[in-house]
């Protein structure tokens, strides 16, 4: 799962810089309003988000705080 890649790659940035990346282009991949994955780091600067569309107003969310994936 691309998610799973994108979750490894922001916790390695985190422990060879010591803080999460402000944007997916930190680690090497680009970002558009059009996904097909967002990130979104949360404002106390130790947790993330990274979720994507399953099907029409469904979405599979990644919230690093708990290390899961919830569907919605």
């Amino acid at each position: 799962m691309k998610g799973n890649e994108i979750v490894r790659s922001v916790e390695l940035f985190r422990t060879v810089h010591g803080r999460l990346p402000n944007d997916l282009a930190e680690i090497g991949l680009s970002e558009s309003e059009e996904g097909p994955l967002y990130y979104d780091k949360k404002p106390n600067g130790k947790d993330f988000i990274v979720w994507y569309g399953t099907s029409l107003g469904e979405s599979m969310t990644y919230y690093s705080e708990r290390k899961e994936w919830s569907e919605f």
